[in-house]
């Protein structure tokens, strides 16, 4: 079975040294992601400006599945 990890990027005004509220922000995020697509999925935030931005065309998916 494949794993979903969805990474997100947290705002700044948003990010927070407290473990609680930044679980508690991640399970409110996957909560609302698998409602909508009926999917299990991780969610991890991450530090604002962590994820690459691309140049030309957005890469969105990564599979790193071994085939």
């Amino acid at each position: 079975m494949d794993d979903v990890e969805i990474m997100v990027e947290v705002d700044e005004k948003l990010f927070s040294d407290e473990i609680k509220k930044m679980h508690a922000l991640e399970q409110k995020i996957k909560k609302e992601i698998e409602a909508v697509l009926s999917i299990g999925v991780t969610v991890k935030l991450v530090e604002p400006k962590t994820i690459a931005r691309s140049e030309g065309k957005a890469k969105r998916v990564i599979d790193k599945r071994a085939l």
